[in-house]
């Protein structure tokens, strides 16, 4: 499902004097359906690499392939297609509109114009969603009247309104106590299952990253695989 291939990523410096490496010569190959563990110290670029996958960002060299297509290559415009109906992301905070409930937060993806899913339809699936996730009762709630568990189950929901194929998912319980976190894992993992979602975590938990079925270590540079 995804293929990465001597993947380097560098910013130039302040003063523009030197390059700053993050990781270079990373390679890794994940397959469909897979749930997979990138963890690592602060700043090694394990949220980097995640945004060079998700398009977010633009990796310095190197070859980046999903799903057989070739990423490197995209239009800007198969850049927003891709974001909005293959990948599914999901980050140490929220990011859910204050002001839209939490329908309407779970929605918001599929308005985009990239997908078919409109009108009765959507608010459907997303009802459904939010039902799967177990906070089909908060539907109607704003952001701020749930808990922070909640809003990242939303979240979760919110990622899958458009049936993406990879779920990256970024310090997803960064911000969650442990029995949220639990929680939130154990989400994470249903759906990795029964979906047959591709899951990659970026995690600082080894408890949490113990739960995918494979983990890799991202520090000084160089991605290695643990397990």
């Amino acid at each position: 499902m995804i293929e990465i291939s001597n993947l380097s990523k560098s910013y130039p410096s302040p003063d523009g004097d030197e390059v700053v490496g993050v990781f270079s010569g990373v390679n890794l190959s994940v397959e469909k359906g897979a749930s997979v563990a990138i963890v690592g110290p602060s700043g090694s670029g394990k949220s980097t690499l995640l945004n060079i996958i998700g398009l977010l960002d633009k990796a310095t060299k190197g070859e980046l392939e999903v799903d057989q297509k070739k990423l490197n290559s995209f239009t800007e415009q198969e850049i927003a297609h891709y974001r909005n109906q293959t990948v599914g992301f999901v980050f140490q905070s929220h990011h859910l509109l204050p002001s839209c409930t939490v329908l309407e937060n779970v929605m918001i993806p599929a308005l985009a114009g990239f997908g078919s899913l409109q009108g009765e339809a959507l608010e459907n699936r997303a009802t459904n969603l939010l039902e799967e996730v177990g906070i089909g009762h908060r539907a109607n709630h704003l952001p701020s009247q749930i808990s922070g568990g909640e809003r990242q189950r939303v979240a979760v929901a919110r990622a899958l309104i458009n049936e993406p194929s990879v779920l990256l998912a970024d310090e997803p319980t960064g911000a969650l106590d442990k029995k949220n976190t639990d929680h939130l894992i154990d989400l994470l993992k249903q759906l990795n299952e029964q979906r047959k979602l591709t899951l990659l975590m970026v995690t600082h938990s080894l408890e949490g990253s113990s739960q995918m079925k494979q983990s890799y270590h991202l520090n000084e540079g160089s991605l290695k695989q643990e397990r």
